[in-house]
């Protein structure tokens, strides 16, 4: 297996492309209408957008999400939503060095959720070129459940939540606390929870500019992204100390995007 870390950037010219002009025009049209990306076009502050969307508040646990009921720790694809709550990393955390591979199985360690592998992960196609990427995509996240001692799905087209890339945003998650997966009123969205999962900050920057090039490339919506259009990278962190370093990541890591691409973020409320 080539150096992961260093292939991160190759991701989106390695992701299968699934999906269909027609499928692709009328998702897009469909997002277009969404009240945060409406919001986000027109100007206006993601904090005070968000904060007036039905379901905001009823989004954050009280408690981490690793211990919440029917948790699963997931690919970021945005296609892939299974369960009740989300955590996710790049191909289940395939691409990781040793040592935030350590940080993110004691994280997980015996936490009772389910892991999953799926069909057609670009993380597993760019870690294992060629027609077996699946292959060690699933082997890699069986490996991480049983060494973690938590329970492992396959997933398969079939219970994908879309058949394309549809995602119009990218979720830089800092709180395990955000189950934005499942907030129907959200855009779709790509979902990284290396943050939370307090993962290094060169894993969180390559993680970004991977799914963010997926979402820009010719296997999500492409070039319907510009200036007028971009694609958001949306920080959810738990303090101010954290927000700013985190969009400060997203920042660097996207800069090659021009505007395109834009980061912003908010500190997540307290849940009493």
């Amino acid at each position: 297996m080539s150096n992961p870390i260093e292939n991160m950037n190759n991701m989106a010219t390695k992701h299968e492309y699934h999906g269909h002009e027609e499928l692709f025009n009328a998702a897009w049209e469909k997002t277009n209408e969404n009240y945060l990306i409406k919001g986000l076009k027109a100007g206006r502050k993601v904090e005070d957008l968000l904060a007036a969307m039905p379901g905001f508040k009823e989004a954050f646990s009280q408690k981490s999400l690793l211990d919440y009921p029917r948790c699963r720790f997931e690919c970021s694809d945005g296609r892939v939503v299974t369960g009740e709550a989300k955590i996710a990393l790049a191909g289940e955390g395939l691409l990781l060095e040793k040592e935030d591979r350590k940080i993110l199985e004691d994280a997980l360690a015996g936490k009772n959720i389910t892991i999953s592998g799926h069909e057609s992960c670009g993380a597993a196609a760019m870690a294992y070129p060629g027609p077996d990427s699946d292959r060690y995509g699933y082997e890699g996240a069986e490996k991480l459940t049983a060494k973690t001692g938590n329970t492992y799905k396959e997933i398969h087209h079939s219970e994908f939540r879309s058949q394309i890339h549809d995602e119009r945003a990218l979720v830089l998650e800092g709180t395990l606390k955000f189950n934005c997966a499942n907030w129907t009123e959200f855009p779709p969205q790509f979902l990284s929870s290396a943050a939370a999962l307090g993962l290094s900050d060169a894993y969180i920057g390559k993680e970004v500019r991977a799914l963010s090039g997926i979402a820009l490339g010719d296997h999500g919506f492409g070039n319907r992204f510009n200036s007028e259009h971009p694609f958001y990278i949306i920080v959810c962190a738990k303090d101010s100390e954290q927000l700013s370093r985190l969009i400060t990541i997203g920042q660097e890591a996207v800069k090659d995007f021009g505007d395109r691409v834009k980061v912003g973020g908010f500190v997540a409320p307290e849940k009493k």
